[in-house]
């Protein structure tokens, strides 16, 4: 139950002054806790070595197998377009495409259009709220109501009104401003969810195409494999015919060749996947969608690394710092509830006009007006108040709890993505090595069946090592370009050191990257 006190009588000018005053003495008063940055997580929550495994000079004679050493650097920022580090062309082109077409995009901006007016519609309640209305009436009035049965006292007129309003809340323990605060905080948590979209969808796209580049690199080899096999049975089979070799060796070599070339259709079925997806991610129906064809060597492994310290890591990811925001709406949340709970005083005033003929309305002499305040206070509304202040701090130390966990995420993230990044570095090397024995067992027994010390299954054999090898070797290579692409990811993906916030067209202005965290006092 509210109880309310209000006044109106007829205003002087010292009553206006005097209401005036009172609003600058009651405004600077904002009940709730305020909003403070977090302390800065201390720089050890994962380690940065300085390189990986790897090749101080690459072989140019055969870029393919050549293992750049990658250094990270902490010193560099991350690039907003840092996916151009492997300079493809038709990447860049397929990114630019994407990020102008997604309609996820395009649902997230709106919604940080629908937030901002949110903003704008709380903001109003901070200034006087003054409406106009005007009317007309047809009366008929009797002196029954007065117990009167004569004729002569019943009346027919029209009654033209006119009429002023103007009322003004004095947000005496800053309700309106705390609205105004949690407002804010959501629209910076709806646009720091875009730029985590925005972020993720280069990522995709990035991850796609090294995806479809391995599976054709993994086609290309799987047929060169299946075309030795039939090179060798063919051979074999007339070995067979003039005595030289036996059933058996064509069967084992036959059965080889059906097991490599069913192996075909599941790397194709990936890769249409992979395009299909490619064609989601840039807002294009599969069936209008061409294939890219991307292939591994169009792609270049970057030798330098950026990577960012866990104190720079809370300012950067937008994940981080859309859960900073969700906490600073909750702790404005707070103050919301707990204004709720204190008195509540507002002004008003009228000033009207009633005459019975429109040309009667300019006379002053029919104008009426009033100015008063009110005063509302809770008396008793059955704990629902208390318990509403009670559901704010505990959602506050919900949100407080998601953006810890949040923060633990990401340096995971980031550690998983370094260690990655080495472990798979030595991998590729070690599949390097295992590639070349392969290559030189191969010519090794070319060599001996020219001299007749080895046959052709003897050959079949080490070509089917070498072709595996190669396989193996690919997707380590694979295995590298993704390593890299999720460590650009986990790093925040370099958006707030662009010159311009991916929705600065929507927001009006770009966004920048500061966590900050609040408590409860």
């Amino acid at each position: 139950m509210r109880t309310a006190f209000s006044s109106r009588s007829r205003a002087q000018p010292s009553a206006l002054a005097a209401a005036f005053m009172l609003i600058a003495l009651v405004t600077g008063c904002t009940v709730g806790p305020d909003y403070q940055p977090p302390a800065k997580p201390s720089n050890d929550a994962y380690d940065i070595n300085d390189t990986t495994s790897g090749d101080e000079t690459p072989d140019r004679s055969d870029s393919r197998e050549s293992i750049p050493k990658q250094a990270f650097d902490r010193a560099r920022k991350v690039r907003s377009d840092w996916y151009k580090i492997f300079d493809s062309d038709k990447l860049d082109a397929l990114i630019g495409h994407a990020l102008q077409h997604s309609p996820t995009l395009a649902a997230g901006r709106a919604r940080i259009k629908a937030a901002r007016e949110v903003v704008k519609e709380n903001q109003g309640a901070l200034y006087p709220q003054i409406g106009v209305n005007g009317g007309y009436s047809r009366n008929r009035v009797t002196g029954a109501q007065f117990g009167i049965t004569q004729a002569s006292f019943t009346n027919v007129f029209n009654l033209y009104q006119t009429q002023a309003t103007a009322s003004y809340d004095l947000d005496l323990f800053g309700k309106t401003r705390r609205m105004i605060e949690a407002s804010n905080a959501q629209l910076n948590e709806q646009q720091y969810r875009v730029i985590d979209t925005y972020v993720t969808l280069i990522n995709n796209v990035v991850a796609t195409a090294i995806t479809e580049a391995g599976l054709n690199a993994a086609i290309e080899t799987t047929r060169d494999i299946a075309k030795s096999q039939a090179n060798a049975l063919k051979i074999v089979r007339k070995q067979i015919k003039y005595g030289a070799a036996i059933d058996a060796d064509a069967t084992q070599i036959q059965t080889q060749l059906a097991r490599t070339r069913a192996s075909l259709e599941p790397l194709r079925k990936q890769k249409t996947l992979a395009i299909n997806r490619l064609a989601v991610l840039v807002g294009s129906n599969p069936g209008d969608f061409s294939d890219p064809g991307f292939t591994l060597d169009q792609l270049r492994l970057p030798r330098d690394l950026p990577v960012s310290v866990p104190s720079q890591l809370v300012d950067q990811r937008p994940d981080i710092l859309a859960a900073a925001a969700a906490v600073h709406a909750a702790s404005a949340q707070i103050g919301v509830a707990s204004a709720n709970l204190l008195p509540d005083i507002s002004i008003s005033g009228s000033y009207s006009r009633s005459a019975l003929t429109p040309a009667d309305l300019g006379d002053p002499a029919f104008a009426l007006y009033s100015l008063g305040a009110s005063l509302s206070a809770p008396l008793f509304e059955g704990g629902r108040l208390h318990a509403a202040k009670r559901q704010a701090r505990d959602l506050f130390v919900a949100a407080l709890s998601d953006y810890r966990a949040t923060t633990l995420s990401a340096f995971g993230e980031v550690a998983n993505s370094l260690r990655s990044i080495e472990s798979d570095a030595r991998a590729l090397e070690a599949q390097r090595t295992a590639l070349k024995a392969a290559r030189n067992n191969l010519k090794t027994v070319r060599t001996q069946l020219r001299n007749g010390a080895a046959d052709y299954v003897n050959l079949y054999t080490a070509q089917a090592q070498y072709q595996s090898a190669e396989l193996d070797f690919t997707e380590a290579r694979v295995t590298r370009y993704r390593d890299t692409a999720d460590l650009f990811r986990a790093l925040g993906g370099g958006w707030s050191h662009d010159s311009g916030s991916p929705v600065a067209d929507t927001t009006g202005a770009a966004v920048s990257g500061k966590a900050a965290n609040a408590h409860v006092d």
